[in-house]
């Protein structure tokens, strides 16, 4: 089973099975472990973190102390397919902790952590087994927040390494749509992520 980047569209991302596990090409990928000093930009419009109006930047790091081994993943999607959302909660909370995200003086616990190589770069995906924030949740006549169990984040690094990236902070997912998985994403708009690796010390 093939997985891949997260598109946003409205309230709804398709998590294209084509890419997340898709078979590895180009140069070798990175070996954990690996810090990223992320910078989460929201919209001005009053749908940041907290229903504030105006530019709101959000910085966190993320963590990697290994990525998720295919075997795992492939428990996880297998969930997904046979067990629907509430099976694909279960096997991701059951997976090995691959690293954390911090954000606002709180840690999440990372369960899905997979890379991707080709000839142009990088491209890394994360799932929490929580959500990290609801973007818009303080606003008056915000839609409920129960079932948005988890965060799913994207980074894509070129070659230099430069990365950028997107964030669903609350979202679920669920079989469906031409890939077979749909990530329903809480915010309308996803986060927009500049993303830095670390050196290692």
């Amino acid at each position: 089973m093939n997985v891949s980047s997260v598109l946003f569209d409205g309230r709804a991302a398709a998590l294209l099975l084509a890419l997340l596990m898709a078979p590895q090409a180009g140069p070798p990928a990175q070996a954990g472990p690996e810090t990223f000093d992320v910078i989460a930009k929201a919209s001005a419009d009053g749908s940041g973190p907290g229903g504030a109006a105006g530019a709101i930047t959000v910085p966190m790091t993320v963590q990697i102390d290994r990525y998720t081994p295919e075997h795992a993943l492939t428990t996880m999607t297998d969930a997904l397919k046979h067990g629907g959302y509430p099976g694909f909660l279960l096997a991701l909370r059951d997976a090995p902790p691959a690293g954390s995200l911090t954000a606002g003086g709180q840690k999440f616990t990372i369960r899905w952590a997979r890379q991707v190589t080709n000839e142009k770069g990088r491209r890394i995906t994360l799932v929490t087994d929580t959500p990290v924030f609801f973007v818009g949740g303080a606003r008056r006549g915000a839609k409920p927040t129960a079932g948005y169990e988890v965060s799913v984040t994207e980074f894509v690094f070129d070659r230099a390494g430069k990365g950028v990236g997107t964030m669903a902070a609350a979202a679920r997912v669920k079989p469906g749509g031409e890939t077979g998985v749909r990530i329903d994403s809480y915010a309308e708009k996803p986060l927009a992520l500049t993303v830095t690796v670390r050196p290692a010390p």
